[in-house]
Parts: structure tokens; sequence; C-alpha cells
């Protein structure tokens, strides 16, 4: 029932590879770690928000090697098993990612999407850099940066982010004239302030102009984690938003359950009819 997570993996996928064979690759390592096979794996793509409209997020689609999921149908299945969104009600989830932030407004029993939209103004990438830029601007050294350096701290920063989630102050190793350097969650709520703000009123706008009432909006991704960004948009919402625990890995969890059902369905016995 979705309640037990055998383990996980995350792969980086070197610039000019194949990123669906390095996927299927990661599947297969999972697979064989767990005793499980392709045939009864799901695997989640990326697609536009935007083609959604009028369609079910929840379908799963029979790919050439493996069955294939939208991001949204896999969050919203996992949401819908734990409690955190109503069979009836139709809901707002807002996907804050590395590319951008979409928001997608379906109804969770039939999973029909009835308005989405993306946009690339306010995304990840956007806060790492923000953070990188100033930890440069007031602690880097005049000496040129090397390949390591640069791919150093883009780890540390993104680790950062990871750990403020949960701490007020995180150290961060760079090429810095101290060799490290303190990030505190009051300097990166600084950086971002006004773009979180902005990204806010633009889900606002996205949802009050479509036809439906939102019962709940549900915020997901990486940048969800941050305590800014989850008091900015309960600011907006209140009650009605939800932020669930480990919002960067919705996706893969739901396309686990996802998984889970259809390899439990495909071992189901054919009724007989007379």
């Amino acid at each position: 029932m979705g309640r037990a997570l055998l383990g996980t993996e995350s792969v980086t996928v070197p610039r000019g590879r194949d990123r669906l064979e390095a996927a299927i690759e990661a599947v297969d390592s999972v697979c064989a770690r767990h005793a499980g096979n392709r045939d009864s794996a799901v695997l989640v793509v990326p697609d536009d928000p935007r083609c959604r409209i009028g369609s079910a997020a929840t379908v799963l689609h029979e790919g050439g090697c493996v069955r294939v999921a939208s991001e949204l149908g896999a969050q919203l299945t996992y949401l819908t098993l734990r409690g955190l969104v109503e069979p009836q009600s139709t809901v707002a989830v807002v996907d804050i990612g590395k590319s951008g932030t979409s928001v997608s407004v379906v109804d969770v029993g039939s999973g029909l999407v009835h308005d989405a939209d993306w946009t690339d103004s306010f995304r990840g990438a956007t806060v790492a850099a923000a953070v990188r830029e100033h930890l440069l601007s007031a602690y880097g050294t005049p000496a040129p940066r090397s390949p390591f350096d640069d791919a150093t701290l883009d780890d540390g920063v993104e680790w950062a982010l990871e750990m403020l989630a949960v701490h007020r102050a995180v150290q961060v190793g760079g090429p810095f004239l101290g060799g490290s350097v303190t990030v505190f969650r009051t300097t990166v709520d600084r950086l971002v302030l006004d773009a979180v703000t902005a990204v806010s009123t633009w889900v606002y706008d996205v949802i009050a102009r479509g036809r439906r009432r939102v019962d709940t909006v549900v915020l997901v991704g990486g940048p969800a984690n941050l305590p800014l960004v989850r008091g900015v948009f309960a600011r907006q919402w209140g009650e009605a938003l939800v932020t669930p625990a480990e919002p960067q890995s919705l996706a893969a969890r739901g396309a686990a359950v996802l998984a889970a059902r259809a390899s439990t369905a495909s071992r189901r016995p054919l009724a007989s009819a007379s």
C-alpha cells in the first residue's frame, strides 16, 4: 500500500548522455537490487503542463520497454493514497522544479486536468544561482576558479539548500578566503523573497482565472522544503495549503504505487463468463 520504501537511487547524467537510456539503466539497477523486473516498473517523465489540459493525468501508458506515467499523475496517486487530498475535490498542484514552476488544476476523482500553466520565472536553479553568486561576491578569492572549484561549489550550494529546510545555518566549502563559509537561512530568504512572492501571485492568478473552484493547493518540488516558500504560500492560501513531507520525491513515490498496482493487476486471474 505504498507504506514501505525499500530504497532509492540517485544518478547523475553526464552532459551529452541520452537521458532515457540513463533512466532505463537506473530502473534496471533498482530492480536488480530488489528482485524486481523492468516489466513491472513505472517511469515518470516530465511533460509540458499546458498539454495536460483536458486529459486524465493518472493514465498509465504502455511504453516500449517500461510503463510511463506523468509527473502529475504520480503525484496525485500518492497524495490520494496518503489521504492528503479528498477524492471528491478539485486541487491545484504547484510544482516548483529545477527548470520552472507549474500549476495544474485537476479533479482528484477522475484525474481530469481542467487548467495548467508553466513559467520559468521561478525555479530551483534560480535559488541556487542567487546563493552561489552571493557567496562568490561576499567571500570568493580573486584567484581563477577551476572546473573542480565550480563543481564543488555547485554541489555545496545544493546540499546547503536541502539542509536549510531543517537547519538555520550550514557550512559550505568552496573557493573562499576562509576555506568554508556559513550560509544562513535568513540570507537565502532575503535573496529570494521577491521571486517567491512573485511566483505565489502568478499561481494565484492562474487559479483565479479558471472556472473551477479549487479546494486544496498542494506545494511540491525541492524548493517547497524551504520554510520561506511554504510561509509565503501559506499567507496566500491559509488552511487550503497542503505541504507534503519530502515534496521533492512525491512523483517517485507515486510511481512506485502505480507500479505496485499495475503489477498486482497483471497477476490477477481473468474472470470467466458464461
